[in-house]
């Protein structure tokens, strides 16, 4: 990031509580699921916990943790390549287990998808970027129900690129627009929007600061055009600036709207909330 500065006043916390939900056995940290838990463990107490959400875990990793003595608060992601049943059968686990939490259920979009309501607790829906602006994203507007989220995938796989800032502009219009909140996941590393360095050219990445501020645009009623200005923006002082000038009515708008995204190392944001001076602690 450029311009990193440390000035005396810091957002109120509540922008930053619970928005980064820990994925970090998933791509690309890939920590075996024991790191991960005392990983968890270690922070618990600290004065960043309340900074960091649930444990993401896939259905296939939901046994091993619900037979550990740590107790857990998970929310079990299925992709693409996993049925509903066996989402639901791997949260069921959770459900009974002593001592362990369920939070949420996210899945891929299917016609199918409102079984994953059963359990009671927050469902988080993948769409594409053409399904978030067509049939599926009413659907999911359809049901009227608080329990649900629209989510979209931020960051690059194997079979699919970092959407356009246009696209994911557009996600946030159309999620506000129909009244639903929203969750993240893939790519959201850093605090600001910006390039990667690799060996084959590396890829545009967005901040999740960006995203804050994208969303509180577009819920005060500007074009989705002024939200992609500010999702392409990579200068960390105007980011910072521009955050610090948010209030407690337009946080608690923005995060009743974007509840969440997933991060394999939920550190590297937090050190960046830090030397961008945004939170209290100096890491």
């Amino acid at each position: 990031m450029t311009g990193m500065s440390t000035p005396s006043s810091v957002p109120p916390r509540a922008l930053f509580a619970g928005l980064i939900d820990d994925a970090a056995v998933f791509p690309p940290g890939n920590f075996p699921l024991d790191e991960a838990i005392s990983r968890r463990v270690e922070r618990r107490g600290s004065s960043i916990s309340d900074l960091v959400g649930p444990l993401l875990l896939p259905p296939t990793l939901v046994s091993e943790a619900v037979a550990g003595s740590t107790p857990v608060t998970v929310s079990v992601v299925g992709r693409s390549d996993v049925t509903l049943d066996q989402l639901l059968t791997a949260a069921q686990l959770l459900v009974d287990a002593d001592g362990h939490s369920l939070a949420g259920l996210e899945l891929t979009y299917s016609p199918d998808w409102r079984a994953a309501l059963e359990l009671g607790v927050p469902v988080a829906v993948e769409v594409t970027p053409e399904q978030a602006v067509d049939e599926p994203m009413a659907d999911l507007a359809s049901e009227g129900s608080e329990q649900v989220r629209a989510k979209l995938r931020t960051g690059s796989t194997p079979s699919n690129a970092v959407p356009s800032a246009s696209a994911l502009g557009g996600f946030i219009a159309s999620a506000t627009g129909q009244g639903l909140s929203f969750k993240l996941t893939g790519g959201l590393h850093r605090a600001v929007s910006h390039r990667t360095s690799t060996a084959d050219g590396g890829e545009d990445q967005f901040g999740f600061l960006n995203v804050l501020l994208a969303t509180d645009q577009i819920l005060r009623g500007s074009s989705t055009a002024q939200a992609v200005t500010l999702l392409e923006q990579r200068d960390s002082d105007v980011i910072a600036g521009l955050v610090r000038e948010l209030d407690d009515p337009r946080i608690a708008s923005v995060r009743n709207a974007f509840h969440s995204y997933g991060c394999c190392d939920v550190l590297d944001p937090i050190h960046d909330l830090s030397d961008l001076g945004l939170i209290e602690e100096n890491l």
